[in-house]
């Protein structure tokens, strides 16, 4: 990129998008919203079906209350398993796996760390979400430090 196409001085469109993973990155170019959409249901069954399932067990087997606490940390820990501990070994939640997605960092591309994974999708520095998700076919290297 010269210089003129950082001043907006020419008219080529050359401008890389405000991080990684965005919308119009010629980086990422494979499309993911229908995918994301898909990972995301998945994935929403997995936050609230072991929930549900354990309380109409609770309900059906008529268990007595202070015995039904203990079961309590059964969809905690699927949801913590495949939120954080998943995200942080393979890159993806089980949805993301089923759908071809991987999760990058939003102001680098890289591969996110602990404090990405537990601030989840939130915006961090100057609105850049922390974690994008992005097609695993365009995702060239494991490091990637050729593309920052």
């Amino acid at each position: 990129m010269s210089s003129g196409d950082a001043f907006g001085l020419t008219s080529t469109p050359d401008f890389l998008p405000g991080y990684h993973g965005s919308d119009g990155d010629k980086r990422y170019p494979s499309p993911r919203k229908l995918r994301s959409m898909g990972a995301a249901l998945i994935d929403l069954l997995l936050l609230f079906g072991p929930a549900f399932a354990l309380g109409v067990l609770v309900v059906a087997v008529e268990m007595p209350r202070t015995n039904s606490y203990a079961l309590l940390p059964i969809p905690l820990a699927i949801i913590v398993g495949n939120w954080i501990l998943l995200r942080k070994r393979v890159h993806a939640t089980v949805g993301e796996l089923i759908f071809g997605l991987v999760a990058i960092r939003g102001r680098d591309g890289a591969w996110p760390g602990w404090s990405e994974l537990l601030s989840g999708r939130a915006p961090g520095h100057d609105g850049v979400p922390n974690i994008v998700r992005v097609r695993r076919c365009d995702i060239r290297g494991r490091g990637r430090e050729s593309d920052r």
